[in-house]
């Protein structure tokens, strides 16, 4: 019985040293619902018998726990900033809060790119939106954050539809 504990202790242990691991699904960790017990909905750094892993974050929603992993597992979770970056003590990517932009037009663009077609596709019309296809079908537009641009080929929204950060203005004279 004894042997049984401590090999599963050392499965967990294990399970908690990732680090820069890559593929395409990262490793469970122990996630039970205790985590979340006396915590307000929302995420936090993911500590398990006080043993800290930055590369999962913990996610309680109405006192049930969803450990989440940062993806790639390089990246570490910084809860000040409630997203994943190269190194948690980094300083936050995104300092404006997200505001949902509305659509009220939305072309039907997906069935002509044949039927088995699932993707994005940039509106013509509205560069600061995208059609969403399944199956060569519409199922909508989705707006892209507050001045960025959709860029297909990148499948991203972007500064000025071509750029990750956003560019420095050049200095006036």
């Amino acid at each position: 019985m004894k042997i049984i504990i401590l090999t599963a202790f050392l499965a967990v242990a294990a399970a908690l040293e990732v680090g820069t691991q890559t593929g395409t699904t990262p490793p469970a960790v122990p996630c039970p619902d205790s985590l979340c017990k006396g915590r307000a909905d929302g995420n936090y750094e993911y500590y398990y018998y006080s043993r800290y892993n930055p590369h999962y974050f913990l996610q309680c929603s109405n006192g049930l726990a969803y450990c989440q992993a940062c993806w790639p597992l390089s990246l570490e979770f910084s809860e000040p900033c409630n997203q994943c970056l190269y190194n948690r003590k980094d300083e936050c990517v995104t300092t404006q809060p997200w505001e949902p932009a509305t659509t009220f037009e939305c072309p039907d663009k997906c069935p002509a790119r044949g039927p088995h077609f699932s993707g994005n596709i940039e509106d013509d019309h509205n560069p600061h939106q995208y059609v969403a296809c399944f199956h060569g079908q519409t199922v909508g537009c989705i707006a892209c954050p507050r001045g960025l641009q959709f860029n297909e080929k990148w499948n991203a929204c972007l500064y000025q539809g071509k750029y990750k950060t956003e560019p420095e203005s050049p200095p006036k004279h």
